[in-house]
């Protein structure tokens, strides 16, 4: 009997094939009340099943077919884990090979690090509550017991009952709905196999509007026709993709926008992906987003990291491909474009762990580690390098492109690790096995910082950015540049602020002028906001911290929230005033970014 995961109880003894639910949502008590039906394959015989499980009150354990109770023990709590729980499965003397379905009856905790739970207020209607859960990394176990680890793959059903009028979603196939006094049970149905931190739950009032014939956006009545235009060219994405890596064996890609306190840009749930608020710009600038969680459908959900030490074969190719879709939408340079500044996000999160930090790492050792708390760009953007990096080598885009959809053939619906990602590399290159050999793969997988080689990229979009930059790095500017700067894309906007964050810190009369040039703190763009309150922050600019402070507290994105307190933290004139915001503001903001942030701040 092994353990599947460092960060997981589950064990090898028995496999997970699939998980029917039944839920009832309790507002008022912010729990919800379920009974998870287990369907698992004995691998060992005579061995417990081990699960994983935090804060879940377990009511009572059956094996399905004759209803008889089986034995259980949670184990003591771990403060990142959970608890294990165990059910003694000997009196059934099962066979190896043999199913078994198990029966578990239980309550959330009101505390569920997977589920946040929202009050009326704390929506766009002012009307009715609403909750969603984020399960990724390891918090479905708040949410079910279950083996919560992206090493299980199951496909699972799912019957939500809700109160009358709110909609109830999951990541998963709608396949019918039955009203009874005051509430409303939604059936739900996903075929495909999924790792437990792919099952979301989603319970507001939210309405649609379709986009294509297998496209569709929900959200609150007063932001939904808005996200409808901003996610307007999805079909779109979707089809490029499709022609990239193949059939989308999904049938449906629904969006979803969240109210602020969303924790990540985007999540990939199954058939519904998450999205933040902060994407909604006005003139779909950052939509490229959902390019990205796009590219999940096959990078991630079909072909999954095996433990979440191997999280960049998610996160590096998912990059990888969203750029691919980008530049065939868009053209190369954009695709090269987009990859500098996906590079300084790279520096900023090895400056914030350190150079020799292990969780900078591509591969790293995540024993007794919360995966949160490796969470950061490295996977996503040194992956990405390293692909980039292959590509060149083996023989430029059009090679790589043929091998990038062999990967998917080959390890679609399976969970693998970077050792058999390396090995199937080999196999398809095989006449090029002398290039393979000269990669420094330790370097690359397993050494620290940046990476061991600089990718060169394009820069023709970013020179533009990058002269009216150093007019400003060596100058106070001059307002007849407003027109140069509004005339920029988003993207270049960004690389604008991107090469001042690189150069030296600004004095404060060059910081009054940039913002009344250019009118900075008043930006609806939550990337070239985020930038701009980074540049003024290094500079401890006091008159920037309002607008810092509203905009930390008007979303919950860690993307943002995370590198700004700690910036206002470092302020001198402002470390009391970044401690003080969170407190207040801290009921706000998701489990898993409140956590983080608290980290950040010392509390």
């Amino acid at each position: 009997m092994v353990v599947l995961d460092p960060s997981s109880f589950a064990t090898s003894a028995h496999t997970c094939t699939h998980i029917a639910l039944r839920w009832a949502v309790d507002f008022a008590q912010k729990t919800i009340d379920g009974i998870a039906l287990l369907t698992l394959t004995v691998n060992e015989e005579s061995e417990p099943l081990v699960l994983d499980t935090r804060s879940l009150r377990i009511q009572a354990v059956h094996e399905k077919s004759d209803g008889q109770p089986l034995p259980f023990e949670l184990g003591p709590a771990h403060p990142a884990f959970g608890s294990s729980l165990t059910i003694d499965l000997s009196k059934l003397a099962l066979a190896k090979g043999a199913s078994i379905s198990v029966a578990i009856r239980y309550t959330t905790s009101p505390d569920a690090s997977a589920v946040q739970w929202l009050s009326a207020d704390q929506t766009a209607s002012k009307q009715h509550p609403y909750l969603f859960t984020q399960c990724q990394a390891i918090h479905a176990r708040s949410l079910l017991p279950c083996q919560d680890t992206p090493a299980v793959k199951a496909p699972y059903s799912a019957s939500v009952t809700v109160p009358e009028p709110l909609v109830a979603l999951m990541s998963a196939k709608s396949i019918g709905e039955t009203a009874s006094s005051g509430s409303i049970a939604y059936d739900f149905k996903q075929p495909v196999g999924v790792p437990a931190y792919l099952i979301a739950l989603v319970v507001g009032p939210i309405v649609s509007r379709d986009i294509s014939p297998r496209v569709r956006v929900w959200a609150e009545e007063s932001v939904v026709d808005k996200a409808h235009y901003e996610f307007g060219e999805t079909e779109t994405m979707l089809s490029t993709a499709e022609s990239l890596l193949g059939p989308y064996v999904w049938e449906r890609y629904d969006l979803l926008v969240l109210p602020p306190s969303f924790p990540y840009g985007g999540m990939e749930n199954p058939m519904l992906t998450f999205v933040t608020p902060t994407l909604l710009a006005g003139d779909r600038s950052l939509a490229s987003v959902v390019a990205h969680e796009i590219a999940h459908s096959w990078t991630g959900n079909l072909v999954t990291n095996r433990t979440w030490e191997h999280f960049w074969l998610n996160e590096g190719f998912t990059v990888y491909v969203e750029r691919l879709i980008l530049g065939s939408m868009q053209g190369e340079q954009e695709r090269q474009f987009d990859a500098l500044d996906g590079l300084k996000a790279l520096r900023d999160s090895v400056d914030s762990y350190g150079a020799d930090h292990p969780f900078t790492h591509l591969v790293p050792n995540l024993k007794d580690a919360d995966p949160d708390d490796a969470f950061s760009t490295v996977p996503y953007e040194k992956g990405f390098n390293f692909l980039f990096y292959l590509e060149q080598q083996l023989g430029g885009l059009a090679v790589f492109k043929g091998y990038l959809r062999a990967h998917v053939e080959r390890f679609a619906y399976a969970s693998i690790t970077t050792p058999q990602w390396r090995e199937f590399l080999y196999e398809y290159f095989q006449d090029k096995r002398a290039v393979l050999d000269a990669v420094d793969w330790a370097a690359w997988l397993n050494g620290p910082g940046m990476p061991p080689v600089a990718n060169k990229f394009d820069d023709t979009l970013a020179q533009a950015a990058h002269k009216l930059a150093d007019s400003w790095s060596t100058s106070s500017g001059a307002p007849e540049t407003a027109s140069v700067f509004m005339g920029f894309t988003s993207g270049q906007k960004q690389e604008f602020f991107n090469k001042l964050l690189a150069g030296p810190v600004l004095p404060h009369t060059t910081l009054a002028s940039l913002d009344q040039t250019y009118s900075l703190s008043k930006s609806t763009n939550c990337e070239e906001a985020f930038r701009w309150f980074q540049l003024s922050l290094r500079s401890d600019w006091p008159p920037v911290f309002p607008a810092v402070v509203e905009f930390v507290t008007r979303q919950g994105r860690m993307k943002y929230v995370r590198p700004l307190y700690r910036a206002l933290h470092k302020c001198a004139s402002a470390g009391r005033l970044a401690v003080e915001t969170f407190l207040k503001h801290r009921a706000q903001y998701h489990n898993i970014a409140s956590t983080m942030i608290a980290k950040d701040l010392g509390l």
